[in-house]
């Protein structure tokens, strides 16, 4: 009994140890931070600064201009040469520093006498730079290496298990463009050295990758309307022998068009506000049938038999279907 104590007395005390080697200044690190830190003291990189990054969990649409997804392509390698990059488009209106994304006007950055002379990496965006990025696996980034002398150096990497590796490349003098592929789901850390000097370092942080939602089949595109536009005060009364119904799950209060013509408001006048518009048209013939949800104008031409019902279904950000 006594040895049975001993040895989970013994097993609690090994976890609580390997709990705190966790940690840094009382917050639970990823197993990538860690590795960061034992870098940070054989003199290498920075201290890890902690914190939760800007979004967790399932993908944030804000960090898009930062990648883009592979589609239909066979695999890529993890991490390309680098390869002498010309900024032939102008400088980025904002770079975003750090784990915590800290905005700052590129014009104001470069007034930083000390960031002129240091290695410095980025990752590449559409419109700005940023020291950290969330992105789908199986996505592509380039990242910019900026190195005023350039020359042979060490890309440090450390994956989502923690595991650090070092390559040799050759970084162009002034800026080199490094491919990078999102191969596994969790945190990656990089970050170079030339001649000894250190880069800053960045942070991607990979999400599975969730492929948008394909509504029933569309058939038309939709349209933006003018903002300008009003319609009558008095909707236009319709008749004939055939009837058609518009039905929503996810709008209300559209407006209704036939032929150019508005008709009324759905959940005015009598109608009630459930998703659903009733009116006549005449039949054996085409008809344009229009919603307007007060930003988008869905469109569809159509054919109406005599005598009969036609349900048009209409959601928001997607066309008009029957």
């Amino acid at each position: 009994m006594n040895k049975i104590l001993i040895s989970i007395a013994l097993i609690v005390f090994l976890m609580q140890g390997a709990l705190a080697m966790d940690k840094h200044n009382g917050v639970e690190m990823q197993p990538g931070e860690s590795e960061f830190e034992n870098l940070f003291e054989k003199g290498i990189g920075e201290p890890w600064l902690g914190g939760n990054p800007p979004s967790l969990g399932s993908l944030d649409m804000t960090f898009s201009q930062y990648y883009s997804i592979n589609e239909g392509l066979g695999p890529k390698k993890h991490i390309e040469a680098p390869k002498k990059h010309e900024i032939t488009d102008g400088m980025p209106a904002t770079v975003y520093i750090s784990y915590q994304m800290q905005a700052v006007p590129y014009t104001q950055y470069k007034t930083y006498s000390k960031y002129a002379e240091e290695n410095a990496l980025w990752i590449l965006g559409a419109a700005s730079w940023t020291q950290y990025a969330q992105v789908p696996q199986g996505s592509s980034l380039s990242l910019l290496a900026i190195s005023s002398s350039g020359g042979n150096g060490y890309l440090y990497e450390i994956d989502p298990n923690g595991l650090l590796s070092k390559s040799d490349y050759y970084l162009f003098p002034g800026d080199s463009q490094i491919a990078f592929s999102a191969d596994s789901i969790g945190q990656y850390i990089l970050l170079f050295i030339i001649g000894g000097q250190v880069s800053n370092s960045v942070v991607i942080d990979v999400v599975p990758f969730e492929p948008p939602y394909q509504f029933p089949t569309l058939i038309s595109p939709i349209q933006p309307y003018d903002q300008g536009f009003f319609p009558p005060s008095t909707p236009i009364p319709t008749s004939g022998d055939s009837t058609a119904i518009i039905e929503s799950q996810g709008m209300r209060g559209y407006q209704v068009f036939l032929d150019g013509n508005y008709i009324g408001i759905e959940g005015m006048g009598g109608d009630p506000l459930d998703g659903k518009f009733t009116f006549k048209v005449v039949g054996n013939q085409n008809h344009e049938v229009r919603v307007y949800d007060g930003q988008f104008n869905y469109p569809k031409t159509m054919y109406f038999d005599r005598g009969g019902t036609k349900i048009i279904h209409v959601e928001p950000g997607t066309a008009v279907y029957i």
